[in-house]
């Protein structure tokens, strides 16, 4: 092997500027090719990320009312004759739910005073929910109890005064007090910042009503429920059907809620499947959009490749007839063609590396795209290197196939 690649680096010193562009051209495809890997899957993870629920069977249906005011006891009357519907398992009252979009975020401090960001220890999306909310949307309480009828006041959302229990995350509880250790302890949030909150449960994950538009581990994470219930214009109703029955359930709770008072404006009615997937639309283009151009810029590299290749071979001809003559098999021309292009390919990948690991460092700073694995990079460098084999391997054959004789006369 050592004896085939002294010439070939000799010829290859004899065509240094079709060996350089290669090089080059083979580093910024690993650089481009690592980081569009990178960015598509960092994409395409957001889009599965938990939301703490269970979502199978939920669905959400907002309504305004177009005559009156949602009084606490119509609301009350409101949810009872939702429960009563048949194919219903559960609902409850909310201000919001993970991958909305919009909703209530607050400031949390460990003490009592402080609105101004700095002065937080941390940032949170907030739910209103009554008793009914932890088993509606399936989420795993992992210390402490749920809320109490009791529990549950008359309030407004964002507005003072708030209650004085909460659930949070674990995300959240990781953030104020470390892992574990937040039950019983105080908190108190910028709306309302001298009211002290007990907190009396932790749930695994409950992600905000942000997290679509986010990256930011606390920001997509932190979660915090409190038990009010609040009256208004409108209302928004979270809903667990029973199995397989949600697209009848969802209208015949619209049913209900009219013939309990016909004065309402619905939005939308879909299941929260469809609610992620709308959520997640802008993260699912972007990936495709990278996948296509990632595509093309294999595509092009790969024919430049080819091009390259088929080049040196027609410019080699009597050379190869000459090593033909000489007894090289059709192996050896091969095998030539293609260590050559392995050596190059190696040269490329190595110098693409470096430039990749360039390029995330300044689009980690600049936009916050992931750091790139050494696994992944690695991966990358084989896949670039097979490609090139790969696309190497016709024009190589094509060599083998010259016949001495025809090499010699056309010299």
């Amino acid at each position: 092997m050592n004896l085939e690649v002294v010439p070939i680096l000799a010829a290859l010193k004899r065509n240094k500027t079709g060996a350089i562009l290669m090089v080059l051209q083979i580093a910024l495809m690993v650089s481009f090719i690592s980081n569009l890997v990178s960015i598509v899957a960092e994409r395409a993870a957001l889009t599965v990320r938990p939301t703490g629920m269970d979502e199978r069977d939920l669905f959400a249906i907002g309504f305004r009312l177009t005559n009156g005011q949602e009084s606490i006891p119509m609301l009350q009357t409101d949810l009872a004759k939702v429960r009563a519907t048949p194919g219903v398992v559960d609902a409850f009252a909310t201000n919001s739910y993970p991958l909305r979009g919009g909703g209530w975020q607050d400031g949390v401090s460990h003490n009592p005073g402080p609105t101004s960001k700095q002065d937080q220890s941390a940032q949170t999306g907030v739910y209103g929910m009554d008793q009914h909310g932890i088993g509606t949307l399936g989420l795993k309480l992992i210390a402490g109890r749920n809320f109490a009828p009791e529990d549950v006041v008359q309030g407004q959302y964002g507005a003072a005064p708030l209650p004085s229990f909460a659930i949070i995350s674990r995300s959240l509880e990781k953030q104020l007090f470390g892992h574990g250790g937040a039950l019983g302890q105080s908190i108190y949030l910028t709306t309302d910042s001298k009211k002290q909150i007990t907190v009396i449960g932790v749930v695994d994950k409950l992600q905000s009503a942000a997290a679509a538009g986010t990256i930011d581990e606390h920001e997509s994470e932190n979660a915090m429920i409190l038990p009010i219930a609040a009256p208004g214009d409108g209302g928004l109703f979270i809903v667990r059907a029973q199995s397989g029955s949600i697209s009848t359930t969802m209208r015949e709770v619209q049913n209900a809620l009219v013939q309990a008072n016909p004065n309402r404006i619905f939005g939308r009615l879909r299941p929260f499947s469809e609610a992620r997937s709308a959520a997640y639309e802008k993260d699912r283009a972007i990936a495709i959009a990278f996948s296509i151009l990632l595509l093309v810029v294999i595509a092009i590299t790969a024919l430049a490749i080819v091009g390259l290749t088929s080049f040196w071979v027609v410019r080699r001809r009597t050379q190869i007839g000459i090593r033909r003559a000489l007894g090289a098999t059709r192996m050896a021309i091969t095998r030539y063609f293609l260590l050559e292009n392995a050596l190059l390919c190696g040269g490329g990948v190595l110098l693409g590396a470096i430039a990749s690991v360039g390029l995330n460092l300044w689009l980690w700073t600049h936009f916050g795209i992931n750091r790139i694995e050494a696994a992944e990079l690695l991966i990358c460098a084989v896949v670039v290197v097979s490609l090139g084999q790969f696309a190497a391997m016709l024009p190589a054959l094509q060599a083998a196939r010259i016949s001495p004789t025809e090499a010699l006369r056309s010299s």
